[in-house]
């Protein structure tokens, strides 16, 4: 039987206190837990050894007894004595900690109904320990991690259900007013409401309507991923909308009144004389709704395009002859 350094087991220092004890086992507890770790065949018995430390340290009383054997074993040791020849129950009870002594025989023993604690810890201790085949019964402190009452068993640990992942593709008609959907999800039918203003990518979570959880554990969440189809007028930047409209060769040269689609009709715009093709116009608060903000919109950008005149008649060419002689611009004769 070799001495066991529970301090080292957790990695803590021997005058840590209550709650560095604590923090340290829950970090490694979750680390090793068998049901975290089900294809590591070490998790087990890692988690066993921080969970005995944790079952001495985290107790003062345990605590006490442990740092008061801990030094006389060390003593008896180098002094060339025997494992089998020291009965540390013995030795406890000498030093008036029969009561003691008892309580812990029976606590770990309702923990778990008997088993396999280390050799040192049941000669100091007594009473015994077993993590079961599947790693699902744990010690007093594996009890305290997982948040069961002391003292008792504790069962499969409960597990959250997985969350789904999902995909809905709206139009970003649907994107600009808000819209509902009917979506189906593990054979059931939900309805998946869409705030107006949402962007293209973003994913809506719906709470507990993942996959079931095992054990009496949550269920998952539903994640739905919003695809936004591509529009044949506008692309959109964050809030804005961008379009392009045609405008003729003398609204753009001579000024004119041209109308120009919005995401909620068609609304006029004036053209300024000699315009310039590329001119872009900014409609203000005919972009999209400010997501989760209300009444809140971006513009609209109108870049103007000229619409050039074709299949033009002789009279027609004749003028823009007379137009390009008096600009001073050479073209092609008829």
């Amino acid at each position: 039987m070799n001495y066991k350094d529970y301090y080292s087991t957790l990695g803590v220092k021997k005058n840590a206190s209550r709650d560095e004890i604590k923090k340290a086992y829950r970090k490694l507890a979750r680390k090793h837990h068998p049901d975290v770790n089900p294809d590591d065949d070490t998790a087990a018995h890692k988690f066993k050894e921080v969970s005995e430390a944790y079952e001495v340290l985290g107790n003062e009383e345990n605590r006490k007894l442990y740092d008061q054997l801990g030094a006389d074993w060390k003593r008896y040791k180098q002094a060339g004595g025997q494992n089998t020849d020291f009965n540390w129950q013995e030795w406890a009870r000498s030093q008036g900690a029969r009561n003691r002594q008892h309580a812990y025989s029976r606590t770990t023993e309702d923990f778990f109904g008997g088993g396999d604690f280390s050799d040192f810890f049941e000669q100091i201790f007594g009473g015994g320990f077993n993590m079961g085949q599947q790693g699902q019964r744990h010690t007093r402190a594996g009890a305290d991690f997982f948040g069961q009452p002391f003292g008792r068993q504790a069962g499969p640990v409960s597990r959250k259900g997985k969350d789904i992942n999902a995909e809905l593709e709206i139009t970003l008609e649907e994107a600009y007013r808000g819209t509902e959907k009917s979506v189906r999800v593990n054979k059931n039918q939900m309805k998946v409401k869409i705030p107006k203003g949402i962007h293209n990518g973003r994913r809506l979570k719906l709470k507990g309507r993942g996959n079931p959880g095992s054990q009496g554990g949550e269920s998952g969440d539903l994640y739905i991923r919003i695809n936004i189809k591509p529009h044949e007028i506008f692309t959109r930047e964050e809030e804005n909308l961008h379009s392009t409209v045609n405008v003729g060769l003398f609204q753009m040269l001579l000024g004119g009144v041209v109308n120009v689609p919005t995401l909620t009709g068609n609304v006029k715009i004036k053209v300024p004389p000699e315009s310039q093709p590329g001119k872009v116009m900014r409609l203000a608060g005919y972009g999209m709704p400010v997501f989760q903000s209300e009444n809140r919109k971006g513009d609209l950008f109108v870049t103007l395009q000229v619409d050039l005149p074709d299949k033009l008649s002789p009279e027609e060419k004749k003028l823009f002859r007379e137009l390009a002689k008096l600009r001073g611009e050479k073209v092609q004769d008829s």
